[in-house]
């Protein structure tokens, strides 16, 4: 997969939501992990992200993350220590 990291303007996506383009939304941290977003509300609007839940390639994310938090991924950028 390739990826891109970059600003996003409020106006994209909302574009992106209005064509269909943009079908998942989610926020990744160090506590939240990765977080799927529902709905995003600018100027007293909602916009709801595909269906409210948890996206297919959110869960495979989070799956991935704790799956090496937890020992069953391989953590292949050496993010993990044991600790006795």
């Amino acid at each position: 997969m390739s990826v891109e990291e970059r600003q996003v303007s409020i106006d994209e996506i909302i574009s992106g939501l209005s064509s269909g383009t943009l079908t998942e939304v989610f926020g990744a941290g160090t506590a939240a992990v990765v977080a799927p977003v529902g709905v995003l509300q600018y100027k007293d609007r909602d916009y709801r992200i595909a269906d409210g839940g948890v996206g297919r390639l959110t869960q495979k994310f989070y799956d991935y993350l704790t799956g090496i938090q937890y020992g069953k991924e391989k953590d292949p950028f050496g993010w993990t220590e044991i600790v006795c």
